[in-house]
């Protein structure tokens, strides 16, 4: 078997009346179903590759020293 590298199947779930994913309504399909509210999702989250940028910021350290009488 050779390696598939287009996507031919589309991924859809289905919503219900009050705009919430129905449990286990994930499908693959060519096309979007003709019955019922389905939105297309991103199916292969594996392969999107993308770049997430992270700083960190370290705020300054002040250290004061007292010397009292020996």
């Amino acid at each position: 078997m050779g390696s598939i590298n287009s996507r031919p199947l589309k991924a859809f779930v289905r919503y219900d009346g009050s705009h919430r994913i129905v449990a286990g309504s994930l499908i693959l399909r060519k096309n979007k179903p003709k019955v019922g509210k389905w939105k297309e999702i991103n199916a292969y989250e594996c392969c999107f590759l993308s770049t997430t940028t992270t700083t960190t910021t370290v705020a300054p350290t002040t250290s004061t020293t007292t010397t009292g009488p020996l």
